[in-house]
């Protein structure tokens, strides 16, 4: 993340208003990650094809096919996606640069050969009844989002932000194209053309990390599973916390008193996914400043703590550095919380000229508001969670993935049962139970960082 701290002072440094505009702007592209991203696509592709075929039966089987796409394969890649991008970081951090392409390569087409192989009896489970060819555009495009989500986390860490945010706009703007030319001839070539976009963003982020790092004499590499020394426990903490992001929505999906059958055996439900999707969108500002604040002050302050420690420098200085990067991440902490509080206040304010904009009911108003608070306390505690990272804490990391995993469908499915009134609480009530741990493991660790620290160097 050294480049992306760098290139953001840079545009900050810049002193126009313009310059602090962009450097918000990426910082809300690179901070969405994949999932935010794909909620948006998701919502770009089904309205365009809403608007250019007319047909809402097939838009509404188009957009819950992207959905089961989306979700899925980011479950699929969470372990992979962690996990490389911490042997990667090592790699780099050896300058062992000729390492990470053929390393890269190998991940990524091991987890599209995983995903590949999982999804071919999936698909004939799912679309049951459904064209061959809806089935195979189906598997392609899984298997290029598998592939694309390896891409995007590497990616992250170069410095080419303007290509990966033209690559995205380009494929969705492909997708978008193809869907007017061709939507009309129905599902098959709705399908065709989101695979066709994921591809095209696939083959840009790869092309461009190509690039970036030199092959060093091997095409493909998988060192990072024989390394031993790697985080294994990353590998859970990516799939828990991917699971976990969707653990409510399979729950109401699959539920037979909020979810019904869409075509196939795809389910959905009306009641709970626009809100919840909406609820996501909001999270832009909060992600933003948090990455802007983590990358462009905490990072330094971090750097500058342990630097201090290599050099010999006395308790002092390092006491004062290490109480600097304490107040800088309780300052990244209260920020991020001040920011989203503003932005959801706004939204809600906003809710009626929001909800008719979108032709959406005022019924989802009440759920709506549970779920901005929910999604408040979600990226509260990816806060939390990135902090985890930062200080190598991922047994920790690893117990709140999973409690946030199992919580989120526990409290979900329970909160179908006690009704309507109590659709959502059972989503915040989850991430609320792991703040309060995160907080608190989180608080004792800072207490007693020093400690820590020339325990484990």
């Amino acid at each position: 993340m050294a480049g992306i701290s760098i290139e953001l002072k840079k545009l900050q440094g810049k002193g126009s208003i313009f310059s602090i505009i962009k450097t918000f702007a990426y910082s809300a592209v690179l901070s969405s990650g994949a999932w935010v991203i794909s909620i948006l696509g998701i919502i770009i592709a089904s309205a365009t094809a809403y608007y250019l075929v007319k047909n809402r039966d097939v838009v509404v089987d188009f957009q819950v096919t992207i959905t089961y796409l989306v979700a899925i394969s980011l479950i699929l890649s969470g372990p992979f996606q962690l996990y490389f991008t911490r042997f990667a970081s090592d790699l780099i951090f050896k300058k062992e640069f000729e390492s990470v392409l053929p390393n890269f390569l190998g991940t990524m087409l091991l987890n599209m050969a995983a995903g590949f192989i999982f999804f071919i009896p999936l698909s004939l489970y799912l679309f049951k009844g459904i064209s061959i060819v809806y089935i195979l555009f189906s598997v392609f495009a899984f298997t290029s989002l598998c592939g694309l989500w390896i891409g995007s986390s590497l990616l992250t860490g170069l410095k080419s932000y303007n290509f990966m945010v033209y690559s995205f706009l380009f494929g969705y703007g492909l997708t978008i194209i193809l869907i007017a030319l061709f939507g009309k001839l129905g599902l098959d070539f709705l399908i065709f053309s989101f695979f066709a976009g994921q591809s095209i963003i696939f083959v840009l982020l790869v092309s461009a990390i190509m690039e970036s790092y030199p092959s060093g004499g091997r095409l493909l590499a998988v060192d990072f599973l024989k390394n031993r020394t790697s985080y294994r426990s990353l590998l859970l903490t990516g799939l828990f916390y991917n699971s976990g992001l969707w653990a409510d929505k399979f729950v109401f999906w699959f539920s037979p008193f909020t979810g019904y059958r869409a075509f196939g055996n795809l389910r959905v439900s009306i009641v709970y996914d626009i809100p919840v999707f909406l609820a996501y969108l909001s999270m832009v500002p909060g992600m933003a400043v948090f990455f802007l604040k983590l990358e462009g002050e905490f990072a330094g302050h971090y750097a500058k703590y342990y630097q201090a420690i290599i050099e010999g420098k006395t308790a002092e200085e390092i006491y004062n550095a290490g109480n600097r990067m304490i107040l800088s991440a309780r300052s990244v902490f209260f920020d991020v919380i001040r920011i989203q509080a503003i932005a959801d206040i706004l939204i809600v304010f906003m809710n009626l000229p929001l909800f008719k904009f979108f032709h959406l009911s005022y019924i989802y108003i009440p759920l709506f508001h549970v779920l901005l608070i929910g999604t408040m306390l979600q990226l509260v505690l990816m806060v939390l969670v990135g902090f985890f990272f930062y200080f190598d804490k991922v047994n920790d990391s690893l117990l709140v993935s999973f409690l946030f995993f199992a919580l989120n469908f526990i409290f979900s499915a329970i909160s179908i049962r006690l009704g309507p009134y109590f659709f959502g609480y059972g989503y915040a009530a989850s991430i609320l139970v792991c703040i309060i741990i995160s907080a608190f493991l989180m608080r004792r660790f800072l207490h007693e960082i020093h400690y820590h620290t020339y325990m484990f160097i």
